[in-house]
């Protein structure tokens, strides 16, 4: 069967890898996200106005900036990430994340992957409890990351 490359990807089949220290997260549970959001990178730019110009300005590069990678799940028992990310924000000892998240073909083999080193946790969120509801628990886990470095076929 041919694999056509010049179809657009869709992004549902995604998985993450989590690396602590060096170590891979050994749990499968941990790869298994319901979204992620925040991939991307955007560079700040210093406008300049110079006298007697007042119909443009000029722009300096200034330093490049990375969101936030926000990441969803239904909320399950205690996983390696889960215990890091409590632990972390309890005031434990700042531990950086790296992680390699990978997007697949329907066969399925990596078209894209996105390394991001030295994500920091910052948030962990549960969803709202309501009793009118039916809806599965999301619990939303945020890193703040210095870099984010797109690898693949696809970008």
């Amino acid at each position: 069967m041919e694999r056509p490359f010049y179809r657009p990807s869709v992004s549902h089949r995604f998985s993450v890898t989590f690396w602590i220290e060096s170590v891979p997260v050994p749990d499968i549970i941990d790869a298994s996200f319901q979204r992620i959001t925040g991939l991307g990178r955007e560079l700040g730019v210093t406008a300049y106005s110079e006298g007697g110009e007042n119909v443009r300005n000029r722009f300096f590069a200034d330093k490049i900036q990375h969101g936030s990678l926000v990441m969803e799940r239904g909320v399950m028992l205690l996983t390696p990430l889960s215990v890091l990310f409590n632990r972390q924000l309890l005031g434990g000892k700042v531990t950086y994340l790296n992680a390699v998240i990978s997007l697949f073909d329907p066969w399925p083999l990596p078209l894209t992957n996105w390394v991001i080193t030295k994500a920091l946790p910052v948030r962990w969120q549960t969803g709202d409890l309501d009793a009118n509801s039916n809806q599965v628990l999301i619990n939303t886990l945020e890193l703040r990351y210095q870099d984010m470095i797109p690898l693949g076929a696809k970008l």
